[in-house]
């Protein structure tokens, strides 16, 4: 037998001409509750004469956690083991050496969530089915859907210059644009189980065909066209009763080791707070991606999402703007100016302006930047940051952020397809924050509104668990993570918990402790071991698994390496220190002859740009790459094209009626919407004190004669009697989008308690109000 340093070793990638070496990819979903358990399928065919080692990147969402990893190559089955990456490395390259098939698996080194599969001497004309399992859980919307995502997207990351973190020798960029031809065949198939019914199963880019039981508690879905993977795949689903705070129980099984062996909870607790527990006292630094692969529909997002935001600022806060790429800019250089017209003026006018002409994703620069600078005395920073986080660095940039968690929080919006969840995530977690994802179609406005909230929330501190059991305390159960996430009002917060022995009754109570302010915070979780529930494939314990190996691996300390290989064994589950790895040893004959090594094709966005590429000079001086065209036809979720925006004549208002003199109106509705009004045209009218006036435009909103609402005005004070109009307006008219215009209710009642309304209470005027909307 030959060994490989004297075999010849050919490397190629993928091109029209080529055999198709992937001829399949099958996904099989089971969603239970909060919870999604997913197996993937992948046929490979070695249609050459030659043995081949074929290589398959993919995308895979950062918190996802890998379990189980196994191929059939003709007859036989390798199931892959968890080991240490180096050793797994070295085990795999041993046995392809020696002439047996092998395979494995491995988390990116430079992101966690790109994954890789290598597949060892596969013989000439041999097919081989690789097969893999992870677990993941479901994001929670601010209406109540929970969300699967099946990444398929795998866009290529900026690699920065070293002093910033970058790679010296990043990967070969294997790729297949997405005007291609597939070239394989993808199928997704979805089993969704829930104790109580199932109200709604859709997609957001792609026909369903869903068939549900006679209670509606079980739906089988499948695709009603073959799938393109030219997006990610999103299923939205809706449960009654979804947001019930509850605890689940999975029991452990004596035959295991470490983790596996002992029973793990699940907590999910949904937490409200009081109005009093919010503050306007912030500085909040929007700090934009302008790099090329920002362009089109990507920076058309941001720059809506920016909007809003700036929309939904309340007085008294202070803000600033950075667009960065291979440089940044800042708006206001001498510092974050306080919330006023002029401000805000100051503002729109760069944001309409934007563009994703700036070239490479150096993101460590601007934070750097801001870092640099002291806080405010009064006010709270925060860092609201929008990319589509393409860039090698993550590391760098989330070891800087966690260094500066204690005085400035940090929340990320993803931007399109194939956003980098290991930075958008990672740099949440870091930064005591929380993340959003956004693609085009999305509606923006409760994300922005849920994002706005946790900002202006003040922060909850000494958070904890304290348990009472019948059987056991505190000492008995650790949790998992060590350090809980930070907790927002009315978001899902899931903490893990394991039985250290068998000994611990499971039975009682538990509760979540904490302080925001001075206020003490309690909720509490009953605790029922009789509701225990049993799952060959270990899904909680896995995930509370991945949670320990996340906390630990973004603390970037060398000494957690041993402890985040030892979880990640013990779980069998693949983490940045660890590989799943097989052995073929049962073949009669080992695999002789010149080895030739296949790229398999993944669906790419984007190009991948490298620091040393071509750049150009902008007429500020900045280096930059060329810019982006905008798009001239894409609408956004509020149903108005940026053309429209950009064209409008600076004395129209949003929906082509005439400005207020010293109001803000946002471009936020066409006016094709004249006709028929939606809540952003009352909201468009309110000024950035939270104000509304009294005038025609809102009166023909209201579609009623001025005079009329004039007359049955309660106060002297006409803009105290229009804003309350126009919140009773949107709660008659829009109240099922509460969760959208909420922050424009709350910055108008914050202005109403400081205004003079004749001796009226609130209640008082709002209930008038509806009399006269009632009538209208």
């Amino acid at each position: 037998m030959t060994s490989m340093n004297c075999r010849s070793l050919a490397s190629t990638s993928f091109n029209k001409d080529s055999p198709v070496l992937l001829q399949s990819v099958s996904v099989d979903v089971r969603i239970e509750g909060f919870i999604a358990n997913v197996e993937s399928t992948q046929i490979y065919k070695n249609v050459s004469k030659n043995p081949i080692e074929v290589r398959y990147e993919f995308p895979m969402d950062d918190e996802s956690v890998v379990y189980h990893f196994e191929a059939q190559i003709e007859d036989r089955v390798i199931i892959a083991e968890c080991q240490e990456k180096q050793q797994a490395k070295e085990t795999y390259d041993d046995a392809v050496r020696e002439g047996y098939g092998a395979v494995l698996m491995q988390e990116s080194n430079f992101a966690s969530d790109i994954f890789s599969c290598l597949v060892g001497n596969l013989p000439p004309n041999a097919k081989a089915v690789v097969k893999f399992g992870y677990v993941t859980e479901l994001s929670l919307q601010p209406d109540g859907i929970l969300t699967f995502l099946l990444p398929t997207i795998l866009n290529s990351r900026y690699n920065p210059s070293a002093q910033f973190g970058g790679t010296t020798n990043p990967p070969d960029d294997t790729s297949v644009k997405i005007e291609e031809d597939q070239p394989y065949k993808f199928e997704i198939r979805t089993t969704i189980i829930n104790p109580g019914v199932i109200t709604s199963v859709s997609a957001t880019k792609d026909e369903l065909n869903v068939k549900l039981n006679e209670d509606k508690t079980r739906a089988e879905v499948t695709l009603a066209k073959p799938f393109v993977a030219d997006h990610d795949f999103t299923l939205d689903v809706s449960f009654d009763e979804v947001a019930k705070p509850h605890i689940i129980i999975e029991k452990g099984e004596e035959s295991k080791d470490g983790i596996l062996k002992r029973d793990v909870l699940m907590l999910n607790f949904f937490p409200e707070l009081k109005a009093d527990d919010y503050t306007s006292k912030h500085e909040f630094i929007f700090v934009v991606d302008r790099s090329g692969s920002m362009g089109g529909p990507r920076i058309a997002m941001a720059k809506e999402t920016l909007l809003l935001f700036l929309k939904s600022l309340a007085p008294g806060c202070y803000f600033n703007i950075i667009g960065f790429g291979s440089s940044f800019e800042v708006l206001f250089p001498d510092g974050s100016r306080e919330y006023a017209e002029d401000s805000l003026k100051a503002a729109t006018e760069l944001q309409q302006t934007m563009g994703a002409d700036f070239g490479g994703t150096e993101i460590l620069q601007p934070l750097r930047h801001i870092y640099d600078k002291p806080t405010l005395p009064t006010h709270i920073r925060q860092i609201l940051l929008f990319t589509d986080g393409q860039v090698r660095n993550f590391a760098a940039v989330i070891e800087l952020v966690k260094k500066n968690a204690n005085n400035t929080r940090l929340f990320s919006f993803g931007i399109g397809e194939g956003a980098s969840t290991s930075l958008v995530k990672g740099i949440a977690r870091a930064g005591r924050g929380r993340a959003e994802f956004t693609k085009e179609g999305d509606r923006l406005q409760p994300l922005v509104v849920k994002t706005l909230k946790a900002a202006m929330q003040l922060a909850v501190t000494d958070l904890h668990l304290e348990w009472q059991l019948e059987s056991g305390g505190s000492s008995d159960i650790v949790q998992l993570p060590k350090d809980l996430p930070p907790l927002f009002a009315g978001e899902r917060l899931i903490i893990y918990a394991m039985a250290l022995s068998d000994k611990v009754v499971l039975d009682g109570k538990v509760h979540l402790k904490g302080k925001i302010g001075e206020r003490p915070l309690e909720f509490g979780l009953d605790v029922d071991s009789t509701k225990s529930i049993e799952d060959g494939s270990f899904s909680i314990h896995r995930l509370a698994a991945k949670a320990q190996i996340k906390q630990l691996q973004d603390a970037g300390k060398d000494e957690n390496k041993a402890a985040i290989v030892l979880l990640s064994t013990a779980a069998n589950v693949i983490s940045c220190h660890t590989s799943m790895v097989g052995v073929d040893k049962h073949r009669k004959e080992k695999v002789s002859g010149d080895l030739i090594r296949k790229n398999i094709p993944v669906m790419r966005k984007s190009k991948l740009l490298m620091a040393k590429g071509t750049t150009h000079k902008s007429a500020l001086g900045c280096s930059r790459a060329p810019a982006t065209p905008p798009s001239t036809c894409r609408k956004s979720s509020l149903g108005l094209t940026l053309d429209k925006i950009r064209s409008a004549p600076a004395s129209s208002g949003a929906f082509g009626f005439q400005r207020v003199p010293g109001s803000f109106q946002s471009e936020l509705v066409a006016p094709e919407s004249r006709a028929e009004p939606t809540y952003l045209s009352v909201v468009s009218l309110q000024k950035f004190s939270g104000e509304w006036e009294l005038d025609k435009i809102l009166a023909e909103i209201m579609k009623s004669p001025i005079e009329i609402l004039e007359k049955a005005a309660p106060v002297k004070a006409q803009n105290v009697w229009a804003t309350v109009l126009a919140l009773c307006y949107l709660d008659v008219k829009f109240g099922d989008k509460r969760d959208e215009w909420e922050m424009v209710d709350r910055k108008a009642r914050q202005w109403l308690d400081l205004q003079d309304r004749d001796g009226h209470t609130l209640d008082d005027l709002m209930a008038k109000a509806r009399a006269v909307i009632d009538q209208l």
